[in-house]
């Protein structure tokens, strides 16, 4: 297997995933804080102060969405790449198989 995926290293494809997986949990922990916030769970626990978490930095929380989204899609770009290089090699294998028996 290659050490690079896209012309960027394994290592560093560990850093942008963990990168990836931590803007996801950022913003879906305060969109959920924001929705408990405003709507409680089942109606229980409903706070103005969850509710408006994060709203003096709109912007800021915008931009990390912003950003999660284009990181998650190149991770996801490196998937699909890997799954074609693998598709790639199983024909190929499965051609040899196919002469050689």
């Amino acid at each position: 297997m290659s050490d690079y995926v896209l012309g960027i290293s394994r290592r560093h494809w560990s850093y942008i995933e963990a990168v990836s997986a931590t803007l996801l949990i950022m913003n879906g922990t305060k969109a959920a804080v924001n929705t408990v916030g405003a709507n409680g769970i089942f109606g229980y626990g409903k706070s103005t102060k969850l509710a408006g978490f994060g709203r003096n930095r709109n912007d800021t929380w915008k931009s990390l969405q912003a950003l999660s989204l284009a990181v998650v899609a190149v991770t996801m770009l490196k998937g699909a790449s890997e799954s074609l290089k693998s598709a790639a090699i199983n024909a190929q294998v499965s051609e040899i198989e196919e002469y050689a028996f």
